[in-house]
C-alpha cells in the first residue's frame, strides 16, 4: 500500500512506529523520496529509513537506492538538521571517509531532510554479532586508525557506538572501508585533541563492548599510542579504565531506560479502561507475532493450556513452558501476594520487571541468559495484582546434573572456566544474583546460561556489594557439597574463582 503524499505530515511522522504504513512518498522541488523500510526511530527527534531517490530531468527519470535520514522535532528539526550537514562537512573536508550528501533541504510538507547514497556492506554492531573474539580485536586495532585520525584532525564523535562505524564492501581492494556515520555528534576544536580528550573519547569507544577486559582495554591503547605517538605514565592506564567502566555504566543505565518503553527493539502495549491503565506489555519487536499478541492479550489462556508444562510451582511464583505458534516459551508467572505484601512493597518494582530488566542487563554485558521476549503487568485491584516474565526455552541440563553425570575432564573443564567467567564478570560490575544454587545454571554445549534473575541487583557501593557477595559465594560453594562427584569440581572453583575473588 502506497500512502499518498499530502497525507504524510511531520504531525504524523512524530508519531511513527515500525508498524507504520509503507512505503510513503514525500515531495521535495519536483523530485520524490521514496520510504520503503524504517531502519530506526529516535522517538520524537528522528527517522531513518532506507528507499529511492526519484528525479526527474530534462525528460528523464532516474531513481537511485539511498538513506533517508528525516529531522521531525516538534522544535528542533532544524537545528538537528543543520548540525548533522555541519558534522558531515566537518568529517569530509578533514578526508574521513563519510556518506556523501546526496540531497538535502526542506520537502514540500515541511520535513527537513538529508538523503545519502546506500552503501553495501554492514555496520560494526551487525560484524561483533557474528564474529569471533579474534576477528572482533583485530577489527577494534583497525578502528583505532579511523579514531586517531578523528583526534589528529580536532574532532571527537560524542556517539560512538558501533553502528555509527560502516564496514563497506570493497570490491577492488577486497578490503572493508570504514565510514564515520552520524555527523550530529561531531565536535570538532581548532587543533589536534589533546592527550586528556583522546583517552576520554578513546575509552568511550571501547566501551561499547563488555568483551574487552583490562588487559584487552589497555593493549588496544598501547595500539593507539603506537599511532599516535603520545606518551603515558602508569596512572594514565588507570585512568583510562576508570574512564570505560564509568562510560560502561552510564551505557548500561541508558540502554535499561530503553527496554521499558517503545523503541527499536520493543514494543510497548497499553490497555486502558475508563481512563485509568489497566495492564501493559512489553516485548521484544523480533518476536512480536499475531500468536504472540494473543499471549500477550490472554496470558493466563496459554498458562493453563493442556500442552503447558509445569517446571516450578511455589507460592511466590509458577513456571510453564507453553507452545506459541509451535515454538516452547517459559513463562514465570509472579502470584498475587495479597494486600499487606502490597502495602508493605509499595513503590517497588514487580519481580517480572526486574526479571525483564536483568535478563536485558546480562545480555548487553555478554553474559548468556535465555532470551527475554515479553513482560506483562496487570494492574488489578490491591492484593490480587500478577505480572509474567516470558522468554525463549533454553536447552540444557543444570549445573548439578552436569558436573555429576561425567567426569573432570578437559571438556568439563571448559563448562567450568566459562561459569567462573560469568560469575568475575558478575564481580566486576559490583551485580550479585541472590541466589546461585547449581540449578540456576544451564549448560548447553559448554555454554553456560544464568537463570531466576528476579533477586539478581546492581550495588552503587563496593560495600553494598562485598555484603551480599559473600552469601552469593558461600551459596555457590554449597552446591559441590551435595555429592561425592562434585568433589573435583569443588577443588577446582575453590582453586580459580574463590582465591582470585578474595
Amino acid at each position: 500500500m502506497i500512502k499518498p503524499v499530502n497525507d504524510i505530515a511531520l504531525q504524523t511522522l512524530q508519531k511513527a512506529s515500525f508498524t507504520m504504513a509503507l512505503p510513503v512518498h514525500i515531495k521535495s522541488k519536483g523530485s520524490v523520496i521514496q520510504c520503503n523500510e524504517l531502519l530506526r526511530i529516535v522517538p520524537g527527534k528522528r527517522l531513518v529509513f532506507s528507499g529511492l531517490f526519484l528525479k526527474k530531468k530534462m525528460d528523464k527519470k532516474t531513481e537511485q537506492k539511498v538513506i533517508i535520514k528525516l529531522f521531525v522535532h516538534s522544535a528542533k528539526a532544524k537545528k538537528h538538521w543543520q548540525r548533522e550537514c555541519a558534522g558531515a562537512k566537518l568529517l569530509s573536508d578533514n578526508n574521513i571517509l563519510t556518506p556523501k550528501i546526496v540531497a538535502q533541504g526542506v520537502s514540500d510538507e515541511g520535513i527537513y531532510y538529508l538523503i545519502f547514497p546506500y552503501i553495501e556492506g554492514q555496520n560494526l554492531a551487525q560484524f561483533w554479532e557474528k564474529s569471533s573474539q579474534i576477528e572482533r580485536e583485530q577489527k577494534l586495532k583497525e578502528l583505532l586508525t579511523v579514531l586517531a585520525k578523528h583526534h589528529s584532525a580536532g574532532l571527537a564523535h560524542q556517539d560512538v557506538h558501533y553502528a555509527n562505524f560502516y564496514l563497506a564492501d570493497a570490491l577492488a581492494t577486497e578490503k572493508d572501508s570504514v565510514y564515520t556515520l552520524d555527523g550530529e555528534e561531531v565536535k570538532a576544536s581548532r587543533e589536534p585533541l589533546n592527550k586528556k580528550n583522546r583517552l576520554k573519547n578513546l575509552a568511550l569507544f571501547l566501551a561499547q563492548t563488555f568483551d574487552a577486559n583490562q588487559t584487552v582495554s589497555c593493549s588496544l591503547l598501547k595500539e593507539y599510542l603506537s599511532i599516535s605517538a603520545l606518551a603515558l605514565e602508569k596512572k594514565d592506564y588507570e585512568q583510562f579504565w576508570q574512564w570505560i567502566k564509568n562510560f560502561q555504566q552510564q551505557r548500561i543505565t541508558q540502554y535499561l531506560k530503553k527496554m521499558v518503553r517503545e523503541c527499536t527493539d520493543v514494543i510497548y502495549d497499553e490497555k486502558i479502561s475508563k481512563h485509568k491503565k489497566q495492564a501493559y506489555s512489553l516485548c521484544r519487536r523480533e518476536y512480536h507475532s499475531p500468536a504472540i499478541q494473543q499471549l500477550l492479550d490472554q496470558p493466563e489462556l496459554f498458562f493453563q493450556d493442556d500442552n503447558a508444562q509445569y517446571l516450578k510451582q511455589g507460592n511466590t511464583c509458577t513456571v510453564k513452558s507453553v507452545l506459541v505458534d509451535n515454538e516452547r516459551y517459559v513463562m514465570k508467572r509472579y502470584n498475587p501476594k495479597g494486600i499487606a505484601y502490597e502495602l508493605k512493597h509499595k513503590g517497588q518494582i514487580s519481580r517480572a520487571r526486574k526479571s525483564w530488566l536483568n535478563a536485558h542487563l546480562l545480555r548487553f554485558m555478554g553474559i548468556l541468559t535465555p532470551e527475554p521476549v515479553a513482560l506483562i503487568e496487570q494492574q488489578a485491584a490491591l492484593g490480587r495484582r500478577c505480572s509474567y516474565f516470558i522468554c525463549k526455552f533454553q536447552p540444557g541440563q543444570t549445573s548439578w546434573d552436569y558436573f555429576c553425570e561425567q567426569e573432570f575432564t578437559h571438556r568439563t573443564q571448559v563448562a567450568a572456566d566459562k561459569l567462573i567467567a560469568v560469575l568475575k564478570r558478575l564481580c566486576d560490575y559490583k551485580i550479585t544474583h541472590g541466589d546461585l544454587k547449581g540449578s540456576n545454571f544451564l549448560i548447553y554445549q559448554e555454554h553456560v546460561y544464568l537463570l531466576d534473575l528476579d533477586a539478581m541487583t546492581q550495588h552503587k557501593f563496593a560495600w553494598q556489594f562485598n555484603k551480599s557477595w559473600q552469601r552469593d559465594k558461600q551459596r555457590f560453594l554449597k552446591n559441590w557439597d551435595k555429592k561425592f562427584c562434585y568433589k573435583p569440581c569443588k577443588l577446582y572453583f575453590n582453586h580459580y574463582y574463590l582465591d582470585d575473588s578474595e
